[in-house]
């Protein structure tokens, strides 16, 4: 007989309890999750420390720290052929425009939109072949696009941007 054992694993975080009497502890990790097509890094654990009030009554009591590996396999999504019920990690890019209108001698302002931050920067490039870039962490940028300009010959125009 003992008392409740907890052992914690080598994260310093995830901790095990196994009831007292008991033979088995449970605990949940979770699995790292990204956007990006191919494998997820694999969830490696092993067993770091054991505590509790009866810990010192063991004949031999010897952890077995042999790392365990668990493989994470990305959810199902078609790289390059998304929508549907397909999608995987979905990352949608969006623009906006921050006016309705503005005067010929005024830079029109949009912000271009992606649904989650991404770990590193991502480059749009837009109709016009301007580029905007998102930064790491972020979920958004502005863009500006040049004046009209006063020109007696041209009328007032629409920009057209995707």
């Amino acid at each position: 007989n003992h008392s409740a054992l907890t052992f914690t694993l080598s994260d310093g975080k995830t901790v095990i309890t196994v009831p007292a009497n008991g033979t088995v502890g449970t605990a949940t990790v979770a699995a790292p999750d990204n956007v990006y097509v191919g494998t997820n890094d694999p969830v490696i654990k092993s067993i770091a420390t054991v505590e509790g009030a009866d810990v010192g009554k063991f004949e031999q009591l010897t952890l077995d720290k042999t790392p365990v590996s668990t493989t994470v396999t990305d959810e199902p999504g078609t790289p390059g052929n998304p929508g549907g019920s397909n999608e995987g990690d979905l990352v949608k890019v969006t623009i906006t425009a921050d006016q309705t209108s503005v005067a010929e001698n005024v830079k029109p302002t949009f912000t271009v939109h992606i649904n989650t931050a991404l770990a590193h920067d991502l480059v749009v490039t837009l109709s016009n072949n301007a580029q905007v870039t998102i930064k790491a962490g972020e979920t958004s940028a502005p863009y500006t696009h040049d004046a009209q300009g006063d020109d007696v010959y041209q009328d007032a125009g629409e920009i057209s941007l995707g």
